[in-house]
Order: structure tokens, then C-alpha cells, then sequence
């Protein structure tokens, strides 16, 4: 009868809109409708494949599979962005304003990532890139074979940004989920395009590599400090410049607006971050804090919300 009861787990009680999928099929979860100690009962939709009582089934919060035009039926096409390592594919949605979005997703993440977004850019009329980068599936390996925490990655999303440019573009605005956050941050830094990026749309972004590393060591039951042989390590591996990528130590970087989620729940990236972000620069970042929302879930908690405020956003910067 269009609903789903699953057992009560942390995962299945995770609030609002999520993908679930099982081996073979997958569909999609509304918020919940009732639960107690052993069971969570939420809307089921769109269910794609066999599903029976008793399988396995697991939540993603991307929610959507496939390119845009498998998700929603809108046309879009796989281009290729020429970079100085290669060729990486980026989906395009077309769009009829000279103010293009790029996505970018988090770490060992993908496109589909920003698919949750691409109905409210689409309605906004922003020409969408949903890129890849080194070491992503179907995009060049780093020389090392390594990712760079957004040192290098910066200029893959240059690269976009030329395309965008070369195709149409006068304005960009910046998406970044997770590390995308900080792929972004390098790029506000370092490219000579970022004079021509109109607006930014952080969600649950690194923006202090030192602080997630310590937030991870506590979330796992170390002490903070035991953070440091891991830095000392991956500074050794990939010559990482912890100052740059400190965001909230480059403030002039971000004179632009800026529009920043982060949910309450996320035990991925220190909300404490964003917070310090925000604070650092008040004129610029109109922040939300999303009460329930675990790391890059803030669509997830309430979708209307986010696009709503998504989609002013976009009015303001366009």
C-alpha cells in the first residue's frame, strides 16, 4: 500500500527523503509515519526491481540513480572536459541563462551526488555542470595516485570552469559538497576565474582539513591529538599545505555570497567549521544550520526548505 516497514536502526530513522536500495533494485523513502522500539514504517515510491519482506535494504541519501535524464527526465548529455591530465566526463543540463552552476561532490563520491539539486538549478534556468575529477571513475589518476584534498583538484574544476566560459558562460556559481567545499575553496584562491564566480553553495564542506582529521579521531575514541602522526603522514605523502587549507584563515578569498548547510548530526565534517566560517564572515554567508541532517543530508531532512532557500539564493546572486 505505498508504504515500507523497516527494522528501527540508526540508518532507518534518519529523518526525511532517502534512496533505498537492495541487490538488483532500488526506490525511494518518504519521512516517517510512525515507529516504536523495533520498527520504522515510512512512504515507498518509485520502486524500481523485487522486493520482499526480509531483504536486505540500505539508505542512500543521493536518493536518485542514473544521469539527470534517468532521474527525472530532464535532457542533459555527458560532455568532455579537457584538463591537464586528460579528458574527464561531466554531465550538462542546458539551461537558458549566461550563469552556469558546477557541482562538485565530495571524496570517493560522485556526480550523482548533486542530482538532488539539478530540478531547482533547471527551474532557476542555470546551465549545470556535474563534473568529475582526478581519481574519480572515468577521469585521469592523479600522478601519484593520490588524492590532494582540493590542492590539486582545484584546477580540474578549472577546467570546467574554461568549458563553461568557452561555451556560453559570462557568471559561474560554485557547488561544493564535502571535499567539494574545499576543491572549491582552492579554486576561490588560487584560479584566475574565481573574479567571475557569482555565488557559492557550500554543503557540509571541509574547510579546515586539521579540524575534520581531530573530529575524527574523537568521533572514532581517540584523542584529538593522535590526529597529528595522520597529518604528518599525509603531509609527507602529498606535500599538503595545511595553511591554504584553512578556508576560514583566507577570508578575503570569499568577498562574494556565499549560501552554507550543515546539519547537526554530521559525523563526517565538525559542524563547528561552517560555524566558524559563518561567524568569520557575516555580510557574506547566509548559514543554515540543519537540526537532524548527518553529512551532506541537509536536502535529505527537507527538500522543499533546502530548494526554497536554494532557489532565492540563486535570484540574489542572478
Amino acid at each position: 500500500g505505498g508504504r515500507i516497514v523497516l527494522e528501527s536502526t540508526e540508518e532507518s530513522r534518519r529523518p526525511g527523503v532517502h534512496g533505498l536500495e537492495w541487490p538488483g533494485g532500488r526506490a525511494i523513502v518518504g519521512p516517517i509515519v510512525s515507529e516504536d522500539d523495533e520498527a520504522v514504517t515510512r512512504p515507498l515510491r518509485e520502486v524500481d526491481g523485487y522486493l520482499a519482506p526480509g531483504m536486505d535494504v540500505a539508505f542512500n541519501p543521493t536518493v536518485w540513480a542514473g544521469d539527470p535524464t534517468a532521474a527525472f527526465g530532464i535532457p542533459s548529455r555527458t560532455v568532455p572536459i579537457r584538463g591537464e591530465l586528460g579528458v574527464m566526463p561531466a554531465w550538462l543540463v542546458p539551461g537558458r541563462e549566461r550563469t552556469w552552476a558546477i557541482v562538485v561532490h565530495g571524496i570517493n563520491a560522485t556526480p550523482q551526488t548533486g542530482l538532488r539539486i539539478v530540478p531547482a538549478l533547471r527551474r532557476a534556468g542555470l546551465p549545470t555542470l556535474l563534473i568529475t575529477y582526478r581519481e574519480d571513475l572515468g577521469a585521469p589518476e592523479s600522478p601519484d595516485g593520490f588524492h590532494h584534498m582540493g590542492l590539486t583538484e582545484w584546477r580540474d574544476l578549472g577546467a570546467a570552469a574554461r568549458y563553461a566560459f568557452a561555451h556560453g558562460a559570462e557568471r559561474l556559481v560554485l557547488v561544493g559538497y564535502s571535499m567539494g567545499g574545499a576543491i572549491v575553496a582552492q579554486f576561490m584562491q588560487r584560479s584566475p576565474f574565481a573574479p567571475k564566480v557569482a555565488g557559492l553553495v557550500l554543503d557540509a564542506p571541509v574547510l579546515d582539513w586539521q579540524e575534520v582529521l581531530s573530529f575524527n579521531a574523537t568521533e572514532m575514541g581517540f584523542p584529538a591529538f593522535l590526529s597529528k602522526p595522520v597529518e604528518w603522514a599525509i603531509g609527507a605523502r602529498i606535500d599538503a599545505d595545511w595553511e591554504s587549507l584553512d578556508a576560514i584563515g583566507h577570508p578575503d578569498d570569499f568577498q562574494l555570497p556565499v549560501l552554507l548547510f550543515h546539519g547537526t548530526e554530521d559525523d563526517v565534517v565538525p559542524i563547528s567549521t561552517s560555524d566558524d566560517f559563518a561567524a568569520e564572515l557575516p555580510r557574506r554567508v547566509t548559514y543554515f544550520r540543519v537540526p537532524g541532517a548527518g553529512h551532506t543530508e541537509e536536502w535529505n531532512v527537507d527538500p522543499r526548505l533546502y530548494e526554497r532557500r536554494l532557489g532565492a539564493f540563486l535570484q540574489r546572486v542572478g
